[in-house]
Parts: structure tokens; sequence; C-alpha cells
């Protein structure tokens, strides 16, 4: 999954810089540019924390609902995690 989100962020910046280049870069171009590099970066950064495990669901002792692993407390049954 990481190789081909890295694969996709790659292809979509260098087809973005291609046209960038091809009608040449104003300030406007230039900012969306730097935006599209720093969500690709969070895109590939945030899949390879997936992947990793680093982001799943916790659940709760009490009630076994799917809890967030930072919740103070279940939504479900509302008791301490």
């Amino acid at each position: 999954m990481t190789k081909l989100v890295v694969a996709v962020v790659v292809l979509g910046l260098s087809v973005s810089l291609a046209i960038g280049l091809a009608r040449g870069f104003d300030a406007t171009a230039v900012v969306i540019f730097v935006f599209l590099v720093a969500v690709g970066a969070l895109s590939v950064a945030a899949s390879a924390r997936f992947r990793a495990g680093g982001i799943t669901p916790g659940t709760c002792s009490e009630c076994g609902g799917l809890i967030s692993p930072n919740a103070p407390y279940c939504k479900h049954c509302g008791a301490p995690t």
C-alpha cells in the first residue's frame, strides 16, 4: 500500500512539475505546487504509519466497542479507558 501511495504521489508531482515548467510558474502556481508537495508528504507519512499499525482503533474493556486510542472514556458506555 505504501509503495502505491508513493508511486501516485511521485507521478502526480511529476505531472504537476512538467505542466508548470511547460506553461511557466507564476506566484500562484508555486504556492499550489508547494501545497501539493506538502499533501503528498503527509499522504506518504500517513500511509507508512497506517501500515506499521500506528493508526488503529482501540476497544473498550467494558463493552468491547471501538474507540480512539487517545479517548479518555468510551463513547458507547462512558467507561474510563
